[in-house]
């Protein structure tokens, strides 16, 4: 049997047992709706201790330890001004600066990544939850939201 043979009785055979119908490759799937967590959570606590040891401790310690390192390195310069360890020493410095200022613009950025996802949550809390106050029906007292008459 040549090649072209084979491959067209393959071909017809598995026209023939091909289905029309739609066939999904994995298993069924579990009743009710929607999978995983029923509910959307953040950790408001957790994210305002995260934006206070930034301010009160990583900010800071950064900072400080940047400080330290510069006077050091610019003490060490200064003895070895006239060794090519001097320059070494320079373009160290700089190299470390650098990265001591990345490192804080990267920090403050988390920080107010922080603060904006916690306001961002609770602004969106607050608004949901003025909207199904509005829904409620009118109490004893008066008329309340769109089902007044």
């Amino acid at each position: 049997m040549s090649f072209d043979e084979e491959w067209a009785q393959v071909r017809d055979g598995s026209a023939v047992r091909q289905d029309s119908a739609m066939r999904l490759n994995s298993a069924a799937a579990s009743p009710g709706g929607g999978s995983g967590q029923p509910d959307l959570r953040t950790n408001d606590p957790g994210k305002a201790a995260a934006v206070k040891a930034l301010e009160t401790r990583l900010q800071p310690d950064t900072h400080k330890a940047g400080v330290v390192a510069d006077e050091s390195t610019n003490a060490a310069e200064t003895a070895f001004a006239s060794w090519a360890t001097s320059a070494g020493l320079k373009s160290a410095h700089e190299q470390w600066a650098m990265q001591v200022k990345s490192l804080q613009a990267r920090l403050d950025a988390d920080k107010s990544a922080l603060q904006g996802t916690r306001s961002g949550f609770t602004g969106f809390d607050n608004g949901l939850q003025q909207q199904w106050l509005l829904l409620q029906p009118p109490a004893a007292g008066g008329p309340q939201g769109p089902f007044v008459p």
